[in-house]
């Protein structure tokens, strides 16, 4: 008695200890090269760039640890992941035209990623991580990007069944270089702190909070051109459950956003929302809002209500009936008024065929504003380019130098001339994407911009959209879409009519197995602006599809014909893709895709892309390589981009270097 364990049992559980769960460590060779060419016609020889040539080259020795464990105990604190320290070389060269232009560095590159949970269960419990990491990305068509991020962050969570509450912050920099004319390699600085509560008042009565705080830097290397914004945010929102079996809810918003920097947006954002279930096939609801916008000089005030209507009938059955209306003053220069209804119906049935899908809606609206020739503006309009077919904004009399156009998250501005373009057609305003910009075919944008409005107007619009389709038991599902939206405004003065129609049909099939796709459309789409027909082809190919090999071809033609509008011009677009993977052994495996992109426009010229990348990988044991082909060409009616790259990566691992059980 009296005497002190001193065996090993004993010393692992001493209240002061480090323990070790796994320690790696690996070397690691790296090097990479880039080509890009840049030739442009002389057309555009007074913007100073006719030829550019770049090569890169870069060459990294690391050395590397991957470790985890816990301190004290797992329930106190754990931590793991990967660092690694880096001795670069690297060398650029330059030329344009007859200018000859030579840099050489060598340095040094830490990277890291490691992450740290503190007091794991307990009522509170946190996280903190920091990371520095090197990735690439593939662009179709275009070169590929490196990029590098720095970040950390912490996140804390208060567990509590009355007030639960969470705080994290993070801050990620992040450098994109590569681009063949680095007008657009990118830095990008994004810090968020976040405060979220739930007051958990009873079962069916809560209260939640949040509060957010947000920096976003913007700029591109080679331009003056960069966006800097901060960003506070409040939301409220409560939630209250009542009648007999708390079958009815009331639920209240309110946002409170307060910016500062470049486009910067202030607005208060407030209102109630009731629903009512009547019965299991019946409920309404009943909303009211209020909005207070500040953004680029605009003072924005709007008051809108609505009432909805919800019905099931069986299980087939589903019907939607909604009806609005709204106030909208503009810095005490223009009001609007606005009211509507809409109708919606879909139906859903099994057949002895098959499946029967239906949707039909119906909508109905009138406009009234009254202004001394001010401006209106719209924020967030979403749009997606879809080549060949350019973007038209909604509202006509649009103000060109207003227009900025983002990506989704709000976070990304596209940069006109580098990214789209404007055309200006009478009192319609439309955007054409740039093939060898940040934007892609069928990527979706936002776009903000302000309009002229007449002096007195009346704008009534009606819309009606079908779609009908039978899926059958064998595969095939022919279907028809109709999309059709006219608005009349003759009472409106001072201003060309704003008037705008559009009748878009799609009448189609697609046959689906398991070895392929195969899909056929033909279109009509009867604009006031650009209207054309078309048709489309469409199908994927499974070659090969096996846990180790496959092999898939895809490819998409349309050809539409353009009359009547801007241009009477035709369009030949046929894009193809080949995927190939293969396992060939368990120490050797590849991996190759192929992309082709043909378009030819009668107006404005041919256009061929292709993007190709092949790559290695093996493993023997703790050795592993991995070699990677990439090559890029765009080929535009007034220049022609060739890329090419080279990216090697040899790893030798030396787990558990420590000798831990």
């Amino acid at each position: 008695m009296g005497q002190q364990d001193s065996s090993p049992e004993a010393d692992s559980k001493s209240p002061l200890s480090l323990r070790l769960d796994h320690f790696d460590a690996y070397l690691e060779l790296q090097g990479e090269f880039s080509s890009a060419r840049v030739e442009t016609d002389l057309r555009d020889r007074f913007s100073g760039q006719r030829s550019q040539r770049n090569r890169d080259w870069e060459l990294q020795e690391r050395i590397g640890l991957n470790l985890g464990g816990a301190v004290f105990d797992p329930s106190v604190l754990t931590f793991g992941g990967d660092l690694s320290f880096a001795l670069t070389q690297s060398r650029f060269d330059e030329r344009i035209d007859d200018f000859d232009h030579t840099d050489t560095d060598t340095g040094h590159l830490l990277l890291y990623d490691l992450r740290a949970d503190l007091f794991r269960g307990g009522k509170v419990s946190g996280t903190v991580y920091g990371l520095r990491q090197q990735d690439r990305i593939d662009r179709r068509f275009q070169p590929t990007l490196d990029q590098r991020r720095t970040g950390f962050g912490t996140s804390w969570v208060f567990s509590d069944e009355k007030f639960p509450m969470e705080l994290t912050y993070d801050y990620l920099d992040t450098d994109r270089t590569g681009n063949a004319d680095r007008s657009d390699d990118e830095h990008l600085l994004e810090s968020t702190l976040h405060y979220g509560g739930d007051w958990n008042i009873s079962k069916h009565n809560d209260l939640k909070l949040a509060y957010e705080h947000a920096e976003t830097k913007q700029d591109y290397q080679g331009s003056r051109y960069r966006f800097d914004t901060t960003r506070d945010l409040f939301t409220i929102e409560h939630r209250l459950d009542f009648g007999s079996s708390y079958q009815h809810e009331l639920r209240t918003l309110i946002h409170w956003q307060e910016e500062s920097g470049d486009l910067a947006r202030d607005f208060f954002r407030a209102g109630p929302q009731l629903t009512l279930k009547h019965s299991d096939t019946l409920q309404t609801m009943y909303k009211y809002q209020a909005d207070r916008e500040l953004y680029q000089g605009f003072d924005v005030e709007m008051h809108r209500g609505d009432f909805q209507l919800l019905h099931q009938l069986y299980s087939n059955l589903t019907t939607t009936v909604d009806f609005f209306a709204l106030t909208e003053e503009v810095d005490d220069s223009v009001s609007t008024d606005q009211y509507g209804t809409a109708v919606d119906w879909q139906y859903n049935r099994k057949n002895p065929f098959g499946r029967l899908y239906a949707n039909l809606a119906l909508a109905y609206d009138t406009e009234n504003s009254s202004s001394d020739y001010g401006r209106r503006i719209v924020l967030d309009e979403a749009q997606t380019f879809r080549d060949p077919i350019d973007i038209t904004l909604r509202n006509r009399n649009v103000v060109v130098e207003s227009i900025i156009v983002t990506g989704t998250s709000n976070r990304r501005v596209h940069r006109l001339g580098t990214d789209y373009t404007i055309v200006q057609l009478g009192n319609v305003t439309r955007l054409v994407r740039i093939p060898s910009g940040l934007i892609a075919d069928r990527d979706t944008v936002l776009i903000d911009y302000e309009y002229r409005t007449p002096a007195d107007g009346q704008l009534d619009t009606i819309r009606v959209d079908l779609h009908v389709e039978q899926r059958f038991t064998n595969g095939w599902t022919p279907y028809y879409r109709l999309a059709y939206r006219n608005q009349e405004d003759d009472t409106s003065t001072g201003f060309p009519t704003r008037a705008d129609r559009t009748d878009h049909h799609r009448v189609g099939a697609r046959y689906e197995t398991k070895a392929y796709n195969v899909g056929a459309e033909f279109e009509i789409f009867d604009d006031t602006v650009e209207p054309y027909h078309g048709y489309h082809l469409d199908g994927l190919l499974r070659i090969l599809q096996t846990v180790d090999h496959t092999l898939n071809a895809s490819s998409r033609f349309s050809q539409l014909f353009f009359e009547g509008g801007v241009d009477d011009r035709d369009v030949i677009l046929l894009d193809v893709e080949l995927d190939h993977r293969w396992r060939l052994s368990d120490r050797l495996s590849t991996i190759e895709r192929v992309a082709y992109r043909y378009e030819d426009d009668s107006v404005d010229g041919i256009t061929h892309g292709v993007d190709a990348q092949a790559g290695l990988e093996y493993v023997l044991g703790d050795l592993s390589g991995e070699l990677t082909f990439d090559y890029d060409r765009l080929s535009l009616p007034d220049s022609e981009e060739d890329d090419y790259g080279v990216f090697l990566r040899v790893r030798r691992e030396f787990p558990n270097v420590l000798g831990l059980r």
